[in-house]
């Protein structure tokens, strides 16, 4: 660990996938999409997947990148592309495979277990805030009572991760110069590589256990907000 994380001010959180098992509320979203429209048009749909919604969604998310602002628009047009892709373009079982989804993924939207005892660690001895490139706010995941700022990609013009700039809105945010400001996510490009080059102090929530990446080194590596929180906590009192 860097003796500069002694400086640190403010800490940033990425939200999907660091505060909130969001793999796993996708995969049920888009299964309860497939079985909504399997149920009204079960001949046109017949040969859709879980894989045709996913692919149709990074198809769609790379051709937009850098210019999205409603990601809700977004998974919409994505679902508009799969039932394209096999032949079946529909406009209403895209409302009602994007409403499903929707209703599903929020369903399961809930904070990992470890992710209230970190920040109530962390919280009062830092300023709290979330830097995403997805749609979740904190209140959904009953959060809000910790954060002091809230940066999302789609209120500031499509900026994403790892872009420089959003990180820079996000020192803003937090009042304090870059250096002062420790970013932690689950993602070693977007989230660690992007601190770096934006000269954030960068946490990896390497929860999964993941081989390193080589030439992306983050200034801490821990697989969970409260070794997060003891790591930190035992900086400040030294």
């Amino acid at each position: 660990m860097k003796s500069s994380l002694s400086d640190i001010k403010a800490i940033s959180f990425d939200v999907d996938g660091t505060l909130w098992d969001f793999e796993d509320a996708l995969a049920r979203g888009l299964e309860a999409a497939l079985r909504e429209v399997r149920l009204i048009d079960p001949e046109g749909t017949e040969g859709l997947t879980v894989d045709h919604l996913d692919q149709a969604w990074m198809v769609e998310r790379d051709r937009q990148w850098g210019t999205i602002t409603d990601l809700v628009k977004l998974r919409h047009d994505a679902m508009r592309r799969a039932f394209a892709d096999i032949d079946t373009p529909n406009k209403d079982l895209a409302n009602r495979a994007t409403d499903a989804y929707l209703e599903e993924r929020n369903r399961n939207s809930r904070p990992f277990a470890d992710v209230v005892p970190g920040l109530e660690a962390l919280h009062g001895m830092y300023t709290l805030g979330t830097l995403t490139n997805g749609s979740m706010r904190p209140e959904r995941l009953g959060l809000e009572m910790f954060f002091d700022f809230i940066v999302m990609s789609v209120e500031h013009g499509g900026i994403e991760k790892p872009d420089p700039r959003i990180f820079e809105i996000a020192v803003r945010e937090a009042r304090c110069e870059p250096h002062e400001l420790l970013h932690v996510g689950d993602h070693i490009d977007y989230d660690v590589r992007g601190a770096n080059d934006a000269g954030v102090r960068s946490v990896w929530l390497n929860r999964k256990g993941e081989s390193s990446v080589r030439g992306v080194k983050p200034d801490l590596e821990v697989t969970s907000l409260s070794e997060l929180a003891d790591s930190l906590l035992g900086i400040k009192t030294q």
